[in-house]
């Protein structure tokens, strides 16, 4: 875990997790924190992290909720994920319904741990391409903030980066792309 998880995990309990009986406050005090980061990316994962947790609550909330209308607990969700995706927007993240849920990272993850456990297999040998590949699989799995499609744009490009500069082979290649191919449809358009 990062540091900036961890701090993400901090003011998601103090803000989210506890009731977020006054979404102004809970913003402010996560904007508050975000200044503190000099990296763009960690301000961006830092409050992707928030809008997940509040997402989170949010659908586990919408189908017991008896009045969605005049609940308060939508009420405080929807404008603390209104505040937070404009407090993201500053950094040119558009958050939209491209969204990954918790369980699509937790599926996109097993699946690219499972592409590592097989390249591991054909390491020997090639370590440098072992340690390159992990480093670009890792790097992957802190960028789902950028949404569905731009992932798996960046994950195809990746692709073809590796296969052009034979840093993988073609055959590898194949098998990541086959592996991944359910969710490579909606790639363009």
């Amino acid at each position: 875990m990062t540091i900036i998880e961890k701090f993400a995990r901090e003011s998601i309990q103090n803000n989210i997790e506890y009731g977020i009986d006054d979404y102004k406050n809970s913003i402010n005090k996560i904007k508050a924190k975000t200044y503190d980061f000099d990296n763009t990316l960690d301000k961006i994962k830092f409050i992707s992290l928030h809008i997940d947790a509040v997402n989170k609550i949010y659908d586990e909330h919408l189908p017991k909720c008896n009045n969605p209308e005049e609940c308060d607990t939508n009420f405080q969700c929807e404008s603390l994920l209104y505040y937070l995706r404009q407090e993201i927007g500053k950094y040119g993240v558009n958050v939209n319904e491209d969204t990954f849920t918790i369980e699509e990272k937790l599926e996109a993850e097993d699946k690219l741990d499972k592409i590592l456990k097989e390249i591991e297999e054909l390491k020997l040998g090639h370590q440098i391409i072992y340690d390159d590949l992990t480093n670009e699989i890792s790097e992957l799995k802190e960028l789902y903030f950028l949404g569905k499609k731009k992932w798996h744009q960046m994950l195809a490009g990746k692709i073809v980066d590796m296969t052009v500069s034979g840093l993988v082979s073609e055959t590898l290649s194949k098998q990541i792309i086959e592996s991944l191919k359910p969710n490579f449809r909606n790639l363009i358009g």
